[in-house]
């Protein structure tokens, strides 16, 4: 019997949603692309090296087989021959991006672990890149973090990787005070917005990959000012480029409050590396419309502690791990329907340092994936003196490739303005929720109040 939690609905999602896929940039694989500094390893000695680490990485050794309630995670041997690969590609950076896109777009083996290694080269004297690639229904962006470390960085005790919840503990159950508050907030976003459903420019499977760096001490610059976290920093850039860029485009978008889908990390230290998901994607309202990005950062910063709150994320983990297979499925089923899909963005900080034998790491590039419905997806990765954001665009929407460049700028001009004044609490943080309460939102709020309930009167 396997020591793992059974692959949840969120996990076969992921499969779920690349099958709706017209295209197959719209695949469900994430990644990262370690950029080293050094002379081209050898290929079996990287295949040796992988091999010795995989009895630390389950996620590796396991497959996911089966649908629904008969899902399960199955032992598997990777073939290192299949897994880890090698390419020589052209000169320059185009090169090594087009060959990313190319793998990107690679269909994952139905009799094998899913997720490959490619060592890239050729693109730069004297430096190599490490394309990691993965399925999302195996590992989520965390579980890459830890991958990466395990492999790169120095030994580590679980309790120290990087991208681990720790004030939660696996088995903690939410009070009754907190499952009120929660479910105010999950009311509060459970209605449909429609924001991204266009007759003119209706959504599709392909996608844009772009990338756009920045030091990361912009960041953390940007937050002392603002009183703030960097985390802050990142959405609400992200909130100003979009702004600015649907005022013409796409004016739906350019009202008050922009939907924004943000992966709350659930991993604990005891599950380092185990297969499936454990995040909960939850949306917030991020202030939209026009306004300086430092006000639109002050208003941010308001709405953001609920991502941080560690009773907030234990009634999620409640959720995800305690909730009927039945209910949950409803709750997946429900938030993923056209009208409430939106902006995702997730923030990853790598904080080892990693390399392969003498060739350190000194960038890292992420992948993200965009699923059909979904207009645009980023992900940050902070590693050392860079902070590295990957957009994955719809196709779709008109002009959007220059959103990269705008989440640049308005970064600069956080950094370059005075810090905002404090106690600008947006209305919609305090107003109360409108609209109708889905049957399923209902039930799950139900549910968690008389789990809590029953876990008080054991304790009395």
């Amino acid at each position: 019997m396997s020591r793992f939690l059974d692959p949840s609905p969120v996990d076969l999602a992921m499969v779920k949603v690349e099958q709706l896929a017209e295209h197959p940039d719209a695949n469900a694989t994430i990644g990262m692309v370690l950029h080293l500094s050094g002379a081209v390893p050898d290929l079996a000695g990287l295949r040796e090296h992988l091999t010795a680490r995989l009895d630390a990485l389950p996620c590796l050794t396991h497959m996911l087989t089966g649908d629904g309630p008969s899902a399960r995670w199955t032992p598997a041997v990777p073939d290192m021959g299949r897994h880890v690969l090698a390419q020589h590609i052209s000169e320059g950076p185009a090169a090594l991006e087009e060959a990313v896109r190319l793998r990107l777009r690679e269909p994952w083996p139905q009799d094998a672990p899913t997720w490959r290694m490619v060592l890239l080269h050729g693109h730069v004297p004297d430096e190599f890149a490490l394309l990691y690639l993965a399925h999302h229904a195996v590992q989520d962006g965390a579980n890459i973090v830890t991958v990466m470390e395990t492999l790169f960085g120095p030994q580590l005790r679980r309790e120290e990787f990087s991208v681990l919840t720790r004030d939660v503990p696996s088995t903690a159950r939410p009070s009754l005070r907190q499952v009120a508050r929660s479910t105010v907030n999950l009311l509060r976003h459970a209605r449909r917005h429609g924001l991204w459903q266009s007759a003119a420019h209706p959504l599709s499977s392909r996608r844009h990959l772009l990338w756009v760096q920045a030091p990361s001490d912009s960041l953390r610059t940007a937050a002392r000012a603002g009183a703030a976290g960097t985390n802050d920093v990142y959405l609400s850039a992200l909130t100003h480029a979009i702004s600015q860029w649907a005022r013409d485009a796409w004016p739906r978008a350019a009202r008050a409050g922009l939907p924004v889908m943000v992966p709350v990390n659930l991993r604990t230290p005891d599950e380092v590396a185990a297969p499936g998901n454990r995040l909960f994607l939850m949306r917030i309202d991020l202030p939209g419309g026009p306004m300086t990005v430092a006000r639109r950062l002050a208003r941010t910063r308001a709405l953001t502690p609920v991502l941080k709150s560690a009773g907030h994320k234990t009634v999620l983990r409640a959720a995800i791990t305690r909730l009927p297979r039945r209910l949950l499925q409803s709750l997946v089923d429900v938030s993923t329907v056209p009208g409430r899909l939106t902006v995702c963005a997730s923030n990853l900080v790598m904080r080892q340092r990693l390399h392969y034998g003498e060739a350190a790491v000194h960038r890292i590039d992420p992948v993200m994936f965009c699923p059909p419905g979904v207009p645009l997806a980023v992900v940050a990765m902070t590693y050392g003196d860079t902070t590295s954001v990957c957009f994955r665009i719809d196709t779709a929407l008109p002009g959007a490739d220059g959103l990269p460049e705008r989440w640049r700028r308005a970064l600069a001009d956080l950094n370059a303005t005075a810090p905002p004044v404090s106690g600008d609490t947006p209305a919609s943080a305090s107003r109360a929720p409108a609209g109708r309460v889905t049957p399923v939102v209902r039930s799950l709020v139900t549910w968690l109040a008389q789990r809590s309930t029953g876990a008080a009167a054991r304790r009395r």
